[in-house]
């Protein structure tokens, strides 16, 4: 009997995810290339004198913060007998074991071993494994790669002279602007949406009714390019009183995404930035930071039937509207490559994956990666994303460098 391959589902193998996109555990490829990078990890307000269990590329921690206001963060087993520092007692130059009692400061150096002679006559040669940590504008980054390789701490000139008395930066930590903290996928496939900007029109227009500004609604001209620190997407759409609305947005490497406020709230240089946080390989978070006048709002969040917040929508509401989070968790807890069929609207996430894999290999072969620097002089960065509103004979090319259009 002829076998006949009318595409049913019957004898369909299961497939397989890349594992060089999906991996974040140490010493996997895509794990050490992670490494070479700051992450987020906490709200400044998580780190408190009572410590806290977090969970980073796989690895289980403590966070705590010393009565002096220095944070810490360590491996949570005791190098002495291997209780966890979860229920150690913070003090002014540490945590201290609640065990034995030693005292480990955040650098890992052992400062009291009560118990000993002399309250431990060798004691520095003891170390609790540990991780350095930056606060920036409220959120905690940590490093986690080896310390030859350990990068400056980039800042960014979108946070950078805040008028404290006019404005202030908040973090969001609830998914896509609209969701719940921590989504249960990888992580990759919540950062590559950042430049899939065709899905725009479906998910968020026609499927689930428009969500953002009306002008999004046009159809854009769409390019995208690939730089020395990431990728880049530039929207242009047609406006009716012949302006154009020229959109940016950037996903810079490796978990870094720059999208402008959908509602278009801020026009010019965008005010706020993400980064994807992998917990682990199926368990995502997503922080933003956003810059905004004290008296307004953030940015809109997404609406849905009759103007209900993601967080109000029931389980059958959220199959009628689904969102970013049930179109990124939907494609399971890591999606499988080997089944998708990529086509020319995703170009842009295609460019994000080789570029990505491209800095897994030079990691692998003993290389930086791209948008690691050393020097401090190098420290700040410049973003480009944001939404322009141009008239018919500005050079578009040079749009996203022009400091003239912030008021535009």
């Amino acid at each position: 009997m002829a076998v006949i391959d009318d595409g049913r589902a019957y004898g369909h193998r299961r497939g397989s995810f890349d594992a060089e996109l999906a991996e974040v555990d140490a010493g996997t490829p895509a794990g050490e290339m992670l490494r070479r990078y700051w992450h987020p990890v906490a709200r400044s307000t998580d780190a408190t004198s009572l410590p806290r269990d977090i969970r980073v590329l796989g690895e289980d921690l403590v966070l705590y913060r010393s009565l002096t206001g220095t944070p810490g963060l360590m491996l949570p087993r005791c190098c002495h007998r291997g209780t966890s520092l979860f229920y150690g007692k913070v003090e002014d130059d540490g945590i201290r074991c609640p065990y034995h009692g030693w005292l480990f400061a955040a650098d890992g150096v052992c400062l009291d071993q009560p118990c000993e002679p002399d309250r431990g006559r060798n004691r520095e040669s003891y170390r609790q494994p540990w991780y350095p940590v930056v606060e920036y504008h409220g959120l905690i980054f940590a490093y986690l790669g080896p310390g030859e390789k350990q990068p400056v701490f980039p800042r960014y000139d979108i946070f950078e002279g805040l008028d404290t008395d006019t404005e202030e930066i908040v973090i969001i930590d609830h998914f896509a602007f609209g969701g719940p903290s921590d989504a249960p996928c990888n992580w990759f496939q919540t950062h590559e949406n950042a430049m899939d900007p065709y899905h725009v029109f479906i998910l968020h227009n026609a499927i689930s009714g428009p969500q953002f500004d009306p002008k999004l609604e046009i159809w854009p001209s769409i390019d995208w390019q690939r730089n020395d620190l990431g990728v880049t997407a530039t929207q242009d759409r047609d406006l009716p009183d012949g302006m154009t609305l020229h959109r940016v947005t950037e996903v810079r490497h490796p978990t870094v995404r720059v999208i402008p406020t959908p509602t278009l709230t801020v026009l010019g240089k965008t005010n706020n930035m993400s980064w994807a946080l992998p917990i682990d390989a199926t368990t995502t978070r997503v922080y933003a930071m956003v810059r905004k006048p004290k008296d307004r709002p953030p940015q809109g969040l997404p609406v849905y039937a009759n103007d209900k917040s993601w967080f109000d929508l029931t389980d059958e509401e959220h199959q009628i509207y689904p969102g970013d989070y049930e179109a990124q968790v939907g494609q399971g807890p890591i999606t499988l490559h080997s089944e998708e069929r990529l086509s020319s609207t995703d170009r842009g996430v295609s460019m994000v994956r080789r570029q990505f894999k491209e800095q897994v290999q030079r990691v692998a072969d003993g290389l930086d990666p791209i948008g690691v620097h050393f020097d401090e002089a190098q420290a700040l960065q410049s973003v480009v994303a944001g939404n322009y509103i141009v008239g018919p004979d500005t050079d578009i090319e040079s749009v996203p460098l022009s400091e003239t259009l912030r008021s535009a």
